[in-house]
């Protein structure tokens, strides 16, 4: 696995002496997606803004699974010397934080995890990968006609915003995904599957939103039978992305769970 590791993208907000604190987007997402929390907590952390591989800025690989996630984050943690940071997790970085903290215990301080559970889900991604890997980007003159085209193909323009963050212009003309598309898509099995969530005393928070059916109260029993310091908020009004749609009330309570 070590020669595998990846050299990950970040961006570093915060003083160097500050405690340290990494954030890991969801599938699809970028760094980007974080910065303006970023900067809220980094008035009080040094914060890790990464791209996750296959992802954003950062390499592409032929694989993609959790537990070599885990590795690119050891990595880049050993890079920095950084030997112990606290994690937030949202989505799919929500199950790359578990499975680095299942492997790694000794090197996170606290684990935010984010509308994410550990157990299984089914797959439901198709429509969106079919969409990206079917849209005109090597022809488009403009971001328009990719739009065009996801909007025609998933009507749901939160969806297509969140999706064409990722659309990068060409100076040879036409566009790419910023994600590794080809291999995302079929390794979508991969990242829906289960993670392992065994016995531990770390600090731990489920932040989940209550319009989202990613976490319910089974999931939130098995963080509570696993995690002996557990805590869990939910953002009523919210769905999968809380971070985004409810901003404030995500800041608080993760703010004050690491601050704790």
């Amino acid at each position: 696995m070590t020669s595998d590791r990846l050299e990950l993208f970040s961006r570093a907000l915060g003083e160097d002496n500050a405690p340290d604190l990494v954030i890991l987007h969801g599938l699809l997402g970028t760094s980007d997606n974080w910065q303006t929390l970023g900067k809220r907590f980094a008035e009080t952390h040094r914060v890790h803004l990464i791209d996750q591989r296959n992802h954003g800025r950062s390499p592409h690989h032929p694989v993609h699974s959790y537990e070599a996630m885990a590795e690119d984050l050891l990595h880049y943690l050993d890079e920095l010397h950084i030997q112990r940071a606290s994690i937030i997790g949202h989505s799919m970085g929500g199950k790359t934080a578990l499975v680095f903290a299942h492997r790694h215990p000794d090197r996170v301080h606290k684990l935010v995890v984010a509308d994410m559970a550990a157990r299984a889900y089914a797959p439901h991604h198709g429509s969106i990968f079919d969409a990206l890997l079917s849209a005109p980007i090597d022809s488009a003159e403009s971001r328009s006609v990719v739009e065009t085209h996801l909007t025609n193909r998933l009507d749901d323009s939160g969806v297509v915003a969140f999706l064409m963050k990722n659309l990068r212009r060409e100076k040879s003309g036409g566009f790419t995904w910023r994600p590794n598309i080809a291999v995302l898509a079929p390794a979508i099995g991969a990242v829906v599957d289960e993670v392992p969530l065994s016995m531990n005393t770390l600090p731990t928070l489920a932040i989940y939103g209550g319009k989202s059916n990613y976490v319910d109260a089974s999931d939130l029993d098995q963080f509570q039978s696993a995690c002996m310091q557990f805590q869990s908020h939910e953002i009523e009004d919210a769905g999968h992305w809380l971070h985004a749609s409810h901003p404030e009330e995500f800041f608080e309570e993760v703010a004050d769970f690491l601050g704790a």
